[in-house]
C-alpha cells in the first residue's frame, strides 16, 4: 500500500511540475511575442515618423517658396521708433506692383524694410526710425491758453492747435508746469488732459 502511495505522488508531483513548466514555458514566449512586437511596429513607426517630418518640412518650405501675395492682401507697415522705442502701425493698400510676389522678391524689392511676416493674405513689413514716433505732444500755454504742438522726430515742436482753454482759473502749479510744457503720449492721453484742465 506505501508503494502506490509513493507512485501517486510521484505522478502528482510530474503532472504539477508539467503543468507549471507549461505554464511559465507560455508566459515567457508570450512576453518575447510583445517585446518583438513592440520593436517590429517600433521599428516600422520611426522610419515613417521620420520620413513624415521631411516629406512635411518639405512641403511647408517649397510651399512658403511659391506662396504669392494676392491683390486683395493686407499691407501692414510697421515703423519702430529708436528714442521712443513706440512702435506704430499703419495699415495701407498693397501695391500693384507687389501682387504676385514671393517672400524672396518682396525682400529684393524692399530697401530699409524687413519682411517680418509673409501670408498671401497679409504682409507685415517692419522699419527701424531714428526720432520719436508722432504720438508725443507738449502742452504749453500761448496767449493766455493751453495750446497742443506735436512732437518732431528731431524733438522740435510744430504748433497743432490752440484749445482756447483758458489759464486763468488755473492753479498756480498748473501754471508753472504749463510753463515748463507737459509733454504727453498718445490721441488718448492728450484727449484725457485736456479735459481734465476744461
Amino acid at each position: 500500500m506505501k508503494k502506490w502511495i509513493y507512485i501517486v505522488g510521484i505522478i502528482v508531483i510530474v503532472i504539477v511540475a508539467i503543468l507549471v513548466g507549461c505554464y511559465l514555458f507560455r508566459k515567457d514566449s508570450n512576453l518575447k511575442e510583445q517585446e518583438n512586437f513592440k520593436m517590429n511596429n517600433t521599428m516600422v513607426d520611426e522610419p515613417n515618423e521620420i520620413k513624415n517630418n521631411i516629406l512635411a518640412n518639405e512641403i511647408s518650405v517649397s510651399t512658403q517658396d511659391k506662396e504669392k501675395i494676392s491683390p486683395n492682401s493686407v499691407l501692414i507697415l510697421k515703423k519702430q521708433y529708436e528714442e521712443c522705442f513706440h512702435t506704430i502701425r499703419e495699415y495701407a493698400k498693397m501695391p500693384e506692383e507687389y501682387v504676385n510676389l514671393t517672400k524672396q522678391e518682396l525682400e529684393e524689392k524692399q530697401e530699409g524694410w524687413q519682411v517680418e511676416s509673409f501670408s498671401p493674405n497679409e504682409v507685415i513689413l517692419i522699419k527701424q526710425v531714428s526720432g520719436v514716433c508722432n504720438q508725443h505732444y507738449m502742452l504749453r500755454l500761448k496767449d493766455g491758453v493751453i495750446a497742443v504742438y506735436q512732437i518732431q522726430d528731431d524733438n522740435t515742436e510744430i504748433l497743432k492747435e490752440e484749445t482756447g482753454i483758458s489759464t486763468e482759473y488755473l492753479t498756480e502749479i498748473d501754471k508753472i508746469r504749463l510753463e515748463e510744457g507737459i509733454r504727453i503720449y498718445g490721441e488718448e492721453e492728450l484727449n484725457s488732459t485736456l479735459e481734465d484742465y476744461e
